[in-house]
């Protein structure tokens, strides 16, 4: 038994802590209040004492692609279409063990900012490995893609071999396997569909990029604009096949029943109304990248408005061919400033953590400090907090360099403090 001490403790499923604890036994969590309480509760157990520090959950990445992280997001803003050419044309000769060695050195860099899930997109499995070494928790989707209708027998066949070959490897650790189907300009619709049968009958999770820029709206609307125009030639394909129209990504998504499995749809910028009834009624879940967003001058996705539909919202660094770092709380303070008042404090915490945890459909054993959950627990420094508003100031203050210490199921995965244990 071991009990945890700081000055806040930030359950985010019930209000802040002042002077509290929590307590943890077997990689769980047994206790979580005030102190007195907790050491009353768990007499007997040996208390680390963090000071001046908050206790939090461990956060959510919901949405990242660790494999390209060699791609730097140092370049001037470009928009949509052409960042995608680059992304793509740098991928080119990149060797699968580079890959693998650049995942490495994201996962390392998201497990000492703070986050102990995450959502990984791999496109060539090689981001698996890494993350099981690291320890994280999570979702890794092997991704898919293909335009040729006359290929996508083929296409699903080695993704449904993939996704096999990745859980044989991934079974007994702490990952789950997903499939992501990559967008619905980038695939045909015959492969869409396939995709959705396959996640059917495999029973794995689906993500998939949507509504990520107006690009992708005029195509899906019209079948024209600049990816018709400019990124199908460069993929080598021309003209664009022949598919569907419909008035936006996620009628489109709905149309050909790609929502029917209740996937995290990665972005959403795109969306009003109507299609956030859409998403309501489909039960998907959003990973909300603001800072990818804003680089490639795609404005602000509506979060207000579909937690208003009931729409969990999560949040994701997405990669760092978009994204100036892998840091969720540079990624919070993003999502709190682009929403200016129709967002407070609290409900960016619980993006980055429960909100996130119920994107990879891990609710029940993360994203919350509550007795019974699996002790995935941080502290961080938090001499700037004030009771006034303890969560506003962690987001203000806190970077990922801030974080002391990062449990997962109870055991140190990283530490920056020497704990002082307590009698």
């Amino acid at each position: 038994m071991r009990i945890l001490t700081a000055r806040w403790v930030l359950p985010v499923a019930r209000p802040p802590i002042r002077d509290g604890a929590v307590g943890i036994q077997a990689g769980r969590i047994v206790a979580v209040g005030r102190r007195a309480d907790v050491i009353a509760a768990c007499a007997g157990g040996e208390r680390w004492d963090l000071g001046e520090a908050a206790l939090l959950p461990g956060l959510v990445n919901s949405h990242t692609h660790l494999e390209i992280g060699a791609n730097p997001s140092g370049d001037p803003a470009q928009s949509f279409v052409p960042w995608v050419q680059r992304v793509i044309e740098r991928r080119k000769g990149v060797a699968l063990e580079e890959q693998a060695r650049t995942a490495e050195a994201g996962a390392w860099v998201l497990l000492r900012s703070g986050t102990t899930s995450v959502g990984e997109v791999s496109t060539t499995g090689q981001s698996l490995a890494p993350l099981l070494h690291v320890g994280l928790r999570g979702v890794v989707y092997r991704e898919i893609l293909g335009l040729d209708p006359a290929e996508a027998a083929d296409r699903l066949a080695a993704a449904a071999a993939g996704l096999r070959a990745m859980g044989a490897a991934a079974r007994g650790g702490r990952l789950a396997i997903g499939l992501s189907p990559h967008s619905a300009y980038a695939m045909s619709e015959e492969l869409l569909s396939a995709c959705g049968r396959l996640a059917r009958e495999t029973g794995v999770p689906p993500a998939i990029h949507a509504a990520e820029s107006l690009a992708e709206t005029e195509f899906l609307a019209t079948g024209e604009g600049p990816i018709a125009r400019s990124l199908y030639p460069a993929v080598g394909c021309a003209p664009p096949p022949a598919r569907r129209r419909a008035r936006s990504p996620i009628a489109y998504l709905a149309a050909t029943g790609a929502l029917l499995e209740r996937p995290v749809l990665i972005h959403a910028v795109h969306v009003d109304e109507a299609d956030c009834r859409l998403m309501a009624g489909h039960g998907v879940r959003v990973a909300h990248c603001p800072r990818s967003n804003r680089r490639l001058s795609e404005g602000t996705a509506p979060v207000p408005l579909m937690r208003a539909h009931g729409i969990p919202v999560a949040l994701g660094t997405d990669s760092l061919a978009s994204a100036p770092d892998l840091d969720l709380w540079g990624e919070m303070r993003a999502a709190w400033a682009a929403q200016a008042a129709g967002l407070e404090a609290a409900a960016v915490l619980e993006m980055a953590t429960l909100g996130g945890a119920r994107a990879l459909g891990m609710a029940d054993r993360v994203g919350s400090l509550e007795i019974g959950k699996q002790a995935d627990v941080i502290a961080v420094a938090a001499e700037r907090v004030t009771a006034a508003d303890p969560v506003g100031g962690l987001l203000e203050s806190v970077r990922g360099e801030d974080v002391l210490l990062v449990l997962i199921d109870g055991e140190v995965r990283h530490s920056r403090c020497e704990v002082p244990i307590c009698a």
